[in-house]
């Protein structure tokens, strides 16, 4: 199983994708359970993205959790929000 720590950034951002839309913390909610049970699960499609350290998954069609691994078992949420937020990392 793994466990999450949150970035100050993750959870100022996350604050902010929640107020656009409340039904966002629902996503929000769905995605990290699966993570936390199953960080390989289909759904998530999770990905490195090229180049760097950090890695996706998906909370919607267009938008994502940008992560990076701490150790095998712990990963620290660095940001959220659209999919074209990775061009930042």
């Amino acid at each position: 199983m793994v466990k999450l720590q949150l970035s100050n950034r993750y959870q100022h951002e996350a604050k902010h994708f929640v107020n656009k839309n409340k039904t966002n913390l629902d996503a929000i909610k769905k995605t990290l359970r699966l993570f936390l049970q199953n960080p390989s699960h289909p759904s998530l499609k999770m990905e490195k993205l090229k180049g760097s350290l950090y890695w996706t998954i998906r909370i919607s069609l267009s938008n994502r959790i940008f992560f990076i691994w701490i150790d095998k078992k712990t990963a620290l949420l660095i940001d959220i929000g659209p999919h074209d937020k990775y061009r930042k990392f």
